[in-house]
């Protein structure tokens, strides 16, 4: 059993089961509390804004039956389990830190970088990707340069349905099985999954799946019926902010190809968790994939040291993730299809109001790859 004492760096743990004493920091603690408002009690991903937690801010500890509270001088409280915290800091003395990681990385040859939408893909007619080689070629070859596509219906496009959608799948390879079934419906449900993106509000970009060993290659919606107000899909090149960084700023480069994330998604029969760094490259250190979602960011301990950079890196990503200038807007009408590369580009969504109803599915990124190879090669 462990033993939690407060200090000035945060709380120390010892107990029987650890050679040397490990600090949760004060910052640390905030990022990972489990009261209501600081994680969602029904979907447990994060609610807390990361990004602005003061990083010399210091609490009080009160111990309870199930663990500690800590009050903070603005006048916050939050929670912290035994439950939790003796998971967290046993992973992390099982870990063995020392390892070499990645420290540097290139781009691969065939995409094209943006960081504004007018850099982006050229639009595709969604009849003719469907019907006609030529198109398929090229809206192929426009997603594996870009990391994303738009589709645009015309007046005698066919009803957008699920049928639609698995044509779509079958174009390309065929639709992935998830958690989520194989074609689903977004819309506003959260009785059908507990997660944010069956929700009105704003979502910030993410990429999906950070809680899956093999997360989806791809994500694509197909617009049934468009929000009354707001809800454009918002696209962010991953790609080109993980080159920016390795140009301008190494050392927080270095820190995302190197400290291993935890993603998590749990709900009734399901707890899901998988882990990879920011930037996860290939044997030659050839970016592969980038993996950003602070909501479904899973608890876990990093050295002291190690910590600290993780922190000034990922909330450095954030920062650029979330500006305004490097964001493509995408707005869908009934029978328009999205599909974007889950490995490369972040997506998100702004809140809105009315029925807004997607149906789409996820493709892996093996057989779009596939895909591309053969019309290449044709």
């Amino acid at each position: 059993m462990f033993e939690f004492t407060a200090g000035d760096a945060g709380v120390q743990v010892t107990g029987s089961a650890i050679a040397e004493p490990v600090t949760l920091s004060w910052r640390w603690l905030r990022d990972h509390a489990e009261d209501a408002a600081s994680r969602d009690p029904d979907t447990l991903q994060r609610r807390v804004d990361t990004f602005t937690i003061d990083p010399s801010a210091t609490g009080s500890v009160t111990h309870t039956e199930n663990g500690f509270t800590v009050s903070w001088a603005d006048g916050t409280t939050t929670t912290h389990s035994n439950e939790l915290l003796s998971q967290v800091v046993d992973d992390h003395c099982r870990t063995d830190w020392s390892r070499s990681m990645p420290d540097s990385f290139s781009m691969p040859r065939h995409v094209e970088l943006w960081s504004s939408p007018a850099d982006g893909p050229d639009e595709v007619d969604i009849d003719r990707f469907l019907t006609a080689d030529d198109s398929l070629a090229h809206g192929v070859d426009q997603f594996a340069k870009y990391g994303y596509l738009v589709l645009r219906a015309n007046s005698t496009s066919p009803a957008p349905d699920y049928a639609r959608a698995e044509a779509f799948a079958k174009r390309l390879g065929y639709v992935r099985e998830t958690i989520f079934g194989g074609v689903w419906d977004l819309k506003p449900d959260l009785t059908e999954h507990a997660d944010t993106a069956y929700d009105t509000v704003y979502l910030a970009p993410h990429t999906d799946g950070t809680y899956s060993h093999d997360a989806p290659g791809a994500q694509y919606f197909l617009c049934v019926v468009a929000a009354q107000e707001g809800g454009e899909s918002l696209l962010v090149d991953g790609f080109a902010i993980a080159d920016e960084l390795a140009r301008t700023e190494p050392e927080v480069a270095a820190t995302l190809a190197s400290a291993p994330v935890r993603g998590r998604y749990i709900e009734p029969g399901i707890h899901l968790e998988a882990e990879r760094p920011v930037f996860r490259t290939d044997a030659r250190g050839e970016l592969q994939q980038v993996s950003f979602n602070n909501y479904d960011r899973a608890p876990f301990l990093l050295p002291a040291e190690m910590e600290e950079r993780f922190y000034a890196a990922y909330g450095r990503f954030a920062e650029l993730a979330n500006e305004p200038s490097r964001r493509a807007l995408v707005t869908l009408t009934p029978g328009d299809l999205l599909i974007f590369d889950n490995w490369r580009t972040m997506h998100g969504r702004n809140a809105f109001r009315g029925a807004r109803h997607y149906t789409g599915a996820y493709l892996n990124h093996e057989d779009l790859e596939s895909k591309r190879r053969v019309l290449a090669n044709r």
